[in-house]
């Protein structure tokens, strides 16, 4: 058997369009596989990353928190250092309230201690860090007076006054908040800052009364951990360094448990989500591979029958496909590796990638090569063995492949994917703070509907085009002649369309449903805190000028279950959220609420109210309560506590309610009321199915130019004696567009149909928080379909010009003896 392998690259370079396909094609494949390892286990680095954000950084190692006595504190402390070796270690310790003096009247205080707290405090008056720093609170309720020693000489002297820390607080002092902020609320608190002392062995030094009750912190400041397993990595090592220290008395913080296990889980659901449609991106891939050597087989017809004269097997015409074919399928492949790594950040929601992905996304290319090389070389050999051993042989195998109605058996998969999103898509987890359990199945069913939709178009198109030969309308030459290309190219022609619209409705749901989950983790975290931030107040507060026009004040009055809202027609729109801005003359007159009972209803400090006008949902509310106009309330003292509801950010509220003197507590932050990881979970995956739309939607655009490339020879000759008898040359870029069109129509119509009935049905049902009003809803897709038939209109022309251009530079002569 003679194998040929020194023609092989001369020859590969002869036909340098088959080269560039080729390459593309294997780009693709390997992209799609590469980037859903990759999207995969970024999907976990963005869960932690979310996660951690809704922490504390400071105690994101696992940290101690224990009760010593007062001459305790220094041992433990000396302890915690000969055990923790080169960790760095920020402790801080805090006595009870009590009764003491600054030099003057008495008072009651707190005091603490925490290396670098100085640093972080806003300085009112004074600021020598030798002596004891107290807050504005305790300062404005005594004669304090800066260089004064309390507790008669025994305290150090009074050298600053600061401003009270007050929430937001910044992140290094977020971990010691249940001691820095006074929490008024608490019988056993007696709502006092903390007075800060200017080193360990000051606290040492306090007189004994007041350090009956000693608490301590001890976090231990890390690198914040990007990945899940530098998440992991922190967690193991830091219980490990501190399980010396886990004795009776001493309690180990841990607060990296949860959110690692929920960031193995977010990555294992996107992983099995996205999992299906890779698979089929990759046969979609295996295909082109198979149609390029076709084509490449087409073209090399008469030389592989020389090759086979002279005594070359199918394996050896095999091998012949794979020296012109391999080296691009090679360098393809390695392209989409590198272009999956460098697209991270556009399509993927993490750029941090664990250790060992990397290998993993290679592996898995070397895998997609391997395969793409074992198709190149079956599908030559094969093809070689049906032209030249046993024509036709294969036909009955292709026959009985054709004719298995695979639509059907889709079809039959999405009614049990259906079933699977009405009874399991969302498992409700069982503990407090998991994920819910997200069905990979369920999530299939609209992609399993557009696949549907494309195999039963690409039949009828295939039925279609085999009946076509029966028309005759010459009376619109244009139109019949796009018709006969169309009936000439059937199979080229129904892979088009089924590529195309699976293109094109993935593309719309991966878009619909991801925007969908956006739009409802942000509605629902609305909905639940009313406002973009909310902040316990004074009933008979009066907003500063700065937050008139964006804020509202609301009181709320509860007993039991029943829950009333006490709102201010002129204002609430100003400052709640609500997905409609409410009619201020229906918030005139009381409302009820969702599933409110009828009647009469009297909660504490309201009015007797019977409502008869009626709303779904309500801010705050949900689906059941009442609605009551500020003006009804007789006194306001005794409604149960009023709110301030804003639509600027925290912060900015806060600092505006400080600047304007009015105390508040209990703040609320849209932002971190609702756990949005189950959302976003869902939201991540639909993002990369859209993000494999865009490249299945790349592949129909090359298989459509590589069709019309392929048929340049017959397109140039009937279009050339077309001419020659009379067709014009706008008729015939009238029928090259109808040819192109009629296939772009078809595939952007069908499929933004099958998207979006499959999507309406869907997208109510994927609700990671059903407790929470409103549903989701589908988000609005005129952009989309917009952007799609430019896309689309772009090909068309692009491919009409090529085709076109064809023709007229076709020599009739030389096509004829050729």
């Amino acid at each position: 058997m003679q194998i040929p392998w020194r023609a092989a690259p001369r020859a590969a370079l002869s036909s340098p369009l088959t080269l560039l396909v080729s390459l593309v094609t294997a780009l693709l494949s390997s992209f799609v596989v590469a980037a859903a390892v990759l999207h995969s286990a970024a999907s976990g680095s963005a869960a932690v990353d979310y996660q951690q954000n809704r922490l504390c950084t400071e105690s994101l190692h696992p940290s101690l928190e224990a009760s010593p006595t007062a001459d305790g504190v220094t041992p433990f402390l000396d302890a915690v250092r000969a055990t923790v070796g080169d960790q760095p270690v920020l402790p801080a310790a805090y006595t009870k309230e009590a009764r003491t003096d600054f030099g003057g009247e008495q008072t009651y205080a707190r005091f603490g201690f925490r290396p670098g707290a100085t640093d972080h405090l806003t300085v009112l008056e004074g600021g020598s860090k030798d002596g004891l720093w107290v807050p504005k609170r305790i300062a404005d309720t005594t004669d304090l007076q800066l260089g004064k020693r309390g507790m008669g000489g025994r305290l150090p002297p009074v050298t600053a006054v600061y401003e009270d820390l007050r929430d937001p607080l910044d992140p290094w002092w977020c971990s010691e908040r249940q001691f820095v902020i006074p929490n008024i609320l608490s019988r056993d608190d007696l709502a006092t800052s903390v007075v800060w002392l200017p080193s360990a062995e000051s606290f040492a030094a306090l007189p004994p009364e007041l350090t009956r009750t000693v608490n301590v912190t001890v976090r231990f400041p890390s690198p914040v951990p990007r990945t899940v397993d530098e998440a992991e990595e922190l967690h193991a090592a830091g219980t490990a360094r501190l399980e010396p220290l886990d004795q009776p008395g001493v309690r180990v913080v841990s607060p990296l448990v949860l959110p690692v296990e929920n960031a193995h889980q977010t990555a294992a659901n996107v992983r099995s989500a996205i999992l299906p449609l890779t698979l089929i991106s990759l046969l979609i891939g295996l295909a082109g591979v198979a149609t390029v050597t076709v084509q490449w087989a087409q073209r090399r017809h008469t030389e592989l029958r020389l090759l086979w004269v002279r005594g070359s097997g199918p394996a050896a015409l095999g091998g012949r496909a794979l020296l012109e074919l391999g080296l691009p399928l090679v360098v393809g492949g390695l392209l989409g590796l590198g272009a999956a790594r460098l697209l991270l950040p556009v399509y993927a929601p993490s750029p941090a990638l664990p250790g060992g992905t990397l290998p993993d996304a290679v592996l898995a290319v070397l895998v997609v090569i391997a395969l793409g090389l074992v198709v190149t070389w079956a599908t030559a050999a094969v093809r070689a063995h049906r032209a030249f051993q046993a024509a036709g042989t294969g036909t009955r195998l292709r026959r009985v492949l054709t004719a298995v109605p695979w639509e059907l058996i889709t079809a039959g998969l999405a009614v049990w994917a259906w079933h699977r999103v009405q009874h399991s898509g969302l498992s409700t987890p069982l503990k407090i703070g998991g994920l819910p359990r997200i069905d990979a199945a369920a999530l299939a069913f609209p992609l399993l509907v557009v696949l549907t939709a494309a195999l039963l178009v690409a039949r009828l198109a295939k039925w279609a085009l085999k009946a076509s030969h029966r028309a005759s309308i010459w009376s619109k030459p244009a139109a019949q002649l796009a018709i006969r290309r169309l009936a000439a190219a059937a199979g080229p022609v129904t892979g088009v369309l089924l590529v195309g619209v699976l293109a094109i409705g993935t593309i719309a749901v991966g878009s619909s449903v991801a925007g969908s989950q956006k739009t409802a983790l942000e509605v629902k975290s609305g909905m639940y805190t009313g406002a973009e931030s909310v902040a316990q107040v004074p009933e008979d507060v009066v907003l500063p000028d700065v937050l008139r026009g964006n804020s509202t004040i609301v009181g709320l009055s509860e007993r039991n279950d029943r829950v009333a809202l006490v709102v201010d027609p002129a204002t609430f729109n100003d400052g709640a959220f609500t997905v409609e801005r409410i009619d201020p003359a229906l918030l005139s007159r009381p409302l009820r609420v969702g599933d409110a009972p009828r009647g009469g209803i009297t909660l504490p400090g309201l009015p007797p109210v019977d409502p008869e006008a009626h709303l779904p949902s309500f801010p705050k509310l949900g689906t059941a309560g009442w609605v009551v106009p500020r003006d009804l309330v007789e006194s306001v003292d005794d409604v149960g506590s009023w709110y301030v509801w804003s639509a600027k950010p925290l912060r900015e509220l806060t600092k505006a309610l400080s600047d304007g003197g009015i105390p508040y507590r209990n703040v609320v932050e849209k932002s971190k009321t609702v756990s949005g990881l189950p959302f976003l979970t869902i939201q991540w995956t639909f993002a990369f199915v859209a993000a494999i739309g865009a490249v299945l939607a790349v592949v129909a655009a090359i298989a459509l130019l590589l069709a019309i490339e392929v048929r340049r020879r017959q397109n140039a000759v009937s279009g050339a004696f077309s001419t020659r008898m009379g067709l014009r040359p706008s008729a015939l870029l009238s029928s090259h567009l109808l040819e192109l069109g009629a296939l772009a129509v078809v595939a952007v119509v069908i499929g933004s149909a099958a998207s979006a009935v499959s999507s309406g049905f869907a997208v109510p049902r994927l609700d990671p928080a059903p407790r929470l009003t409103p549903t989701p809803e589908l988000p609005n897709v005129v952009p989309l379909l917009v952007t799609t038939v430019g896309g689309s209109a772009l090909v068309v022309l692009v491919a009409a010009w090529i085709a076109v251009r064809a023709v007229r530079s076709a020599r009739v002569g030389e096509l004829i003896r050729g």
